[in-house]
């Protein structure tokens, strides 16, 4: 396969120095990860922010812990029980539905949910002037 180099990140080797990463490690990182890290980066929260997730599939389980590591508050909206609780095991600080009103505003948002009539419920939550 060929790839442009803008579009492509190297993988290290397998761990048998303690570095690197096995196949089930990478496998994550190869879409979801890669998905949900852009948007993480497109969205320009910075570290102690409070971040909108909407949807709690695949690419954002990863960006949950990555926005985690940041130091981010992560605020999930989502419908699932089953991702209400991992939202909230992975270090969620809220999770609600996405039409409910969360404690505070948030000041960047991701919609992972593919459906139109989301986007303006997560806009109607973010804090005026953010992205």
């Amino acid at each position: 396969m060929l790839a442009y180099e803008d579009f492509t990140y190297p993988i290290p080797a397998e761990p048998r120095s303690g570095q690197g990463f096995s196949d089930v490690e990478a496998a994550p990182l190869l879409c979801a990860g890669i998905v949900g890290y852009r948007a993480l980066k497109i969205s320009q929260v910075e570290p102690g922010q409070r971040l909108g997730m909407v949807g709690f599939g695949g690419s954002a389980h990863v960006t949950i812990q990555v926005a985690r590591h940041w130091g981010c508050e992560v605020y999930v909206f989502t419908r699932s029980e089953g991702h209400r609780q991992l939202a909230r095991e992975l270090g969620a600080v809220w999770v609600g539905g996405a039409e409910d009103t969360p404690p505070e505003r948030m000041h960047a948002s991701i919609v992972f949910a593919p459906a139109g009539w989301i986007v303006p419920e997560a806009l109607r939550v973010l804090d005026r002037g953010v992205r």
